[in-house]
């Protein structure tokens, strides 16, 4: 692959609370990763210019809750055999990819599926954003209500946390799944706790990371009562989804702790939106719109230096980092921080160490090419000119 230069009209390099728009460089791109900004006026004469001067250029999306076999179509089904979920999760990984989303973390898969997604990736055999396995959820024992797609695995005691960790690892996970609080009944009130679900201990909790940090992996959770969200505080999971039973008390533990958040603020809209001529029940509808963490409580908690990250956990073949971000804009973030935690913050929570998210030095030419500045208007992340994997023009 011969080594090349991209030039466009802003490359949206977030810096702190700023954006560099590198007027009057190209990004030189050489074996599908970044080498850096140059001068224009200093690019050598063999190098290949890759024109994209009339759009922006920013680094591509990340969703760290890719749920690729289990999303409902647009007439409300969901899959409901391997084959189907498999066929659906071919669509999504490249509908992702082409929504802007140049990496996803599985929320994990039935019979390794996640993983064999990545292999065919990654040999060329279809086209799709990278993908971070998880393999099987990881829930607490009694947790039979699981749909048999999403292949989750129960836990019963921290020595069975440790096996379970180790040999995800060892098949090739790249990431903890954990469901860490399940419903034995609905109770609309996340802060009502163990008379309603079944939640993992701190020990159980605590051997999980401890395994998972050891073979250089993180833990994400998804928690959703407050019981649930202080014992994954307590063990130290590297992040934590939907968290609707968030307290203000958490805020200062998530920042000592080091732990992002993931609000799944796409969720609720898109199931407002689309729920209704998918079949979806009113009040299906209402209350997974209110099952969310109070905006102003989310604000409270990024202002006090909490990472918040984009997770879809989509309901719907759409590849909505874009819609997160949008949500997260809506709630009261500022775009800049609102596209910050579509890439760095996200990036940050994948692996200890990641290859994506910004402009670095010989990071993966993941690229994303937009007809309008998402700074002025995250909208422009509906509007995809191009995408750029791996440094080839998708």
């Amino acid at each position: 692959m011969a080594k090349s230069a991209i030039i466009a009209k802003g490359f949206i390099d977030i810096v702190e609370n700023d954006v560099n728009y590198h007027e009057n460089e190209a990004l030189i791109i050489d074996a599908g990763r970044m080498v850096g900004f140059v001068e224009r006026a200093n690019l050598a004469d063999e190098i290949e210019l890759i024109d994209f001067s009339d759009v922006y250029c920013l680094p591509g999306l990340i969703d760290t809750a890719f749920l690729a076999g289990l999303i409902v179509s647009e007439d409300g089904s969901r899959p409901d055999s391997f084959g189907e979920s498999a066929w659906q999760a071919l669509q999504a990984a490249n509908v992702w990819l082409m929504s802007g989303v140049t990496t996803a973390a599985s929320m994990g898969a039935v019979d390794n599926l996640d993983f064999d997604l990545l292999r065919s990736i990654n040999d060329g055999r279809l086209k799709g954003t990278r993908i971070y396995p998880a393999l099987s959820p990881l829930v607490p024992a009694g947790a039979s209500n699981f749909h048999a797609l999403y292949g989750v695995r129960e836990v019963s005691g921290s020595d069975d946390a440790r096996r379970a960790v180790r040999e995800l690892i060892k098949n090739g996970a790249e990431r903890i799944v954990i469901y860490a609080d399940v419903p034995l009944e609905f109770h609309a009130d996340p802060h009502e706790t163990s008379r309603h679900r079944l939640v993992f201990s701190i020990d159980e909790l605590s051997e999980m990371v401890a395994q998972a940090r050891q073979a250089g992996c993180f833990v994400h959770a998804q928690a959703i009562s407050t019981a649930a969200i202080d014992n994954c505080i307590q063990a130290g999971v590297r992040s934590m989804g939907c968290a609707f039973g968030l307290q203000e008390k958490h805020i200062a533990l998530l920042v000592e702790k080091g732990i992002a958040l993931a609000p799944n603020l796409a969720l609720g809209a898109t199931i407002r939106e689309k729920g209704p001529d998918a079949g979806f029940s009113a009040s299906m509808i209402d209350m997974v719109s209110r099952q969310r963490i109070a905006p102003e409580l989310l604000v409270s908690a990024h202002q006090a230096g909490v990472d918040i990250i984009c997770g879809t956990n989509t309901a719907f073949l759409a590849g909505d980092v874009a819609r997160e971000c949008i949500e997260l804009h809506r709630a009261g973030f500022s775009t800049i921080e609102s596209l910050r935690a579509g890439t760095q913050n996200a990036a940050a929570t994948l692996k200890p160490y990641v290859e994506c998210g910004s402009y670095h030095e010989h990071y993966f030419a993941n690229l994303v090419f937009v007809e309008d500045d998402p700074i002025n208007d995250l909208q422009a992340l509906n509007h995809i000119h191009k995408v750029m994997f791996e440094g080839i023009i998708q």
